[in-house]
């Protein structure tokens, strides 16, 4: 029997619990991997992360922690200088760096030599050097370079605009390095392959964002009930907050005109205090993280999407369409989805979303024969299961060409 390719991961925190996007997906291809491969991953662990390390165990991923303190201002402050002084990005990269980590990484190389490294986040990218002549797999969540320049392009201060501009050139330099030295590249749709190959990678592989249909496959399809409009997201990230903020102002006003007991429920972890004092005002909902989030897509209506920055694909989307909710989204919410405006989601820009949102509401039936052949969609496209044997023979043949 031929053995298993051995296979050495890291990442910049352990992937559980499936309460982020980038959780979610890191979880699910490495599960795929861990069955597929001998398969290993370094990441570093806080005091308060030794339940997750249990969980991803338990999961069949086998890790190897490497033991961290919690983050302090000092340390942090010494992070974005040492970004500085090497001309790196200290967001989605330097501040990841552990020296803890490395030397877990130095460990296991010499211990069991791998025949595949993953890198999981433009971060993982830290870790290539230690190993220049093993091949090695990128998975890129995002084209992180533009996604922080669209962030920029947001603020209100011109100091904090210019640094995220700083930061998005030396992301671009250090997406760059990934596509050279990276025998293979994870993208999250064709568009973002097609990034990564005009910066010269070569074997650049569409590995979409996907959801647990099975979990969902439950829930109704189409919805009744009062009208609850769900925006899902973590809050500490600039433009889930930026979203959220704009239903609550520019949208539920207008929208209760038309639809006067219709409800906005914000849900999701680390809502900034702005938002969070929102909560308990007429017509809205501020939840902050939940335990489960499958209660709240059984009650809600419809979910909304307004981004007009970040990049990716939107877990969020492919929930809702799982979870047979219909959904109404911005281009941008809905990049790197292959589902079609009209037939799978409602398209509104910033200007028509309150008008669509009401006219979604108000017609129920036809809301619940779109969120129908979303649900098809995501099964046929987006399950886990299917993505992660993908990304497994990827993996593995890189392996055999050895």
């Amino acid at each position: 029997m031929t053995a298993k390719p051995r296979v050495l991961a890291a990442t910049s925190e352990p992937p559980w619990p499936l309460n982020s996007g980038g959780h979610i997906r890191s979880f699910h291809l490495m599960k795929a991997l861990a069955a597929a491969t001998d398969f290993r991953l370094v990441c570093p662990v806080g005091p308060d992360q030794t339940a997750s390390v249990e969980a991803l165990q338990k999961a069949g991923i086998a890790v190897r922690p490497a033991a961290v303190p919690a983050r302090s201002k000092w340390s942090e402050a010494k992070r974005l200088l040492g970004a500085a002084l090497k001309a790196e990005p200290y967001v989605m990269y330097r501040r990841h760096a552990w020296a803890e980590a490395a030397r877990v990484w130095e460990h296991e190389l010499q211990t069991a030599p791998p025949d595949v490294l993953y890198l999981d986040h433009l971060d993982g990218l830290l870790y290539r050097a230690a190993a220049p002549a093993v091949p090695a797999v990128i998975d890129l969540h995002n084209v992180y370079s533009l996604l922080v320049r669209r962030t920029a392009e947001e603020q209100t201060s011109p100091l904090k605009g210019a640094f995220l501009q700083g930061e998005a050139k030396r992301l671009d330099r250090a997406e760059r390095r990934a596509a050279r030295e990276c025998g293979a590249l994870f993208a999250v749709s064709d568009t973002e392959a097609g990034h990564f190959r005009a910066l010269g990678a070569e074997a650049v592989h569409t590995v979409p964002n996907g959801v647990d249909c099975a979990a969902l496959a439950d829930l109704p399809t189409g919805r009744g009930g009062p009208p609850v409009v769900m925006f899902l997201g973590t809050m500490s990230w600039g433009p889930n907050a930026a979203a959220a903020r704009f239903l609550a102002r520019g949208v539920l006003p207008a929208l209760r005109a038309r639809v006067p007991n219709a409800v906005l429920a914000v849900v999701g972890r680390d809502p900034p205090a702005d938002l969070l004092a929102l909560n308990g005002s007429p017509g809205i909902e501020v939840t902050g993280g939940v335990p489960d989030v499958k209660p709240y897509l059984l009650r809600a209506s419809a979910l909304a999407v307004p981004l007009d920055a970040g990049g990716g694909t939107r877990l969020k989307i492919l929930e809702a369409f799982a979870a047979g909710l219909p959904v109404v989204s911005t281009a941008v919410g809905a990049e790197g989805i292959a589902a079609e405006p009209g037939t799978h989601f409602v398209l509104a820009e910033r200007p028509a979303f309150a008008d669509a949102t009401a006219k979604l509401l108000a017609d129920a039936v036809e809301g619940a024969k779109m969120a129908d052949r979303a649900r098809e969609l995501a099964r046929a496209t987006y399950d886990w299961p299917q993505i992660g044997r993908k990304a497994a023979e990827v993996v593995a043949g890189l392996a055999r060409s050895l």
